[in-house]
């Protein structure tokens, strides 16, 4: 599948303007990679097999994002993580692949508005990502250590536990 067409499918929004999501199920927290900024106050898990989506998002409600399209702009990290046999999982960022194989992370930091091309995209890197699946297909973030390609800022952030969420 083309970078593009996954942007698409994972990254769009409909933004009401609404207030925080009480129910995201983390902390907001605010990140500047690259002077794209992630004022990431919702998130969301899916599940595909051995692969888990996770995205963490500026908009209200993560989970609406998924196989959407945008209505205003907005931010959102994308990581793609496939499961590996250690537990809890400490997965490896690798640069853009399509699928990762099992213990490696692909992630993009997208900035994009409605009916354009994303203003920004930045691919990770390297670094490493640790999670566990949880029996109700949340998704707990212990850690993360991810850096993008063409900077030297990092996105470290852990401790909390991302909500399933059933694309509609």
């Amino acid at each position: 599948m083309k970078l593009g067409a996954l942007f698409a499918l994972l990254l769009a929004a409909c933004n009401d303007g609404g207030p925080f999501n009480p129910d995201a199920g983390f902390p907001a927290f605010d990140v500047t990679i690259k002077g794209v900024e992630l004022r990431a106050n919702s998130s969301a898990a899916v599940a595909s097999g051995n692969v888990f989506t996770v995205l963490l998002s500026d908009q209200p409600n993560a989970c609406q994002q998924y196989g959407h399209f945008p209505a205003r702009t907005w931010t959102t990290l994308t990581l793609t993580i496939a499961a590996s046999t250690e537990v809890p999982t400490v997965g490896t960022v690798v640069p853009q692949v399509a699928t990762p194989g099992p213990g490696q992370v692909v992630g993009t930091l997208v900035k994009a508005t409605a009916d354009q091309p994303p203003s920004a995209s930045l691919g990770a890197q390297d670094g490493t990502v640790t999670w566990k699946s949880n029996t109700d297909f949340s998704v707990t973030i212990v850690s993360t250590d991810v850096g993008f390609a063409g900077t030297t800022d990092r996105l470290k952030v852990g401790g909390f536990t991302v909500p399933p969420c059933t694309p509609q």
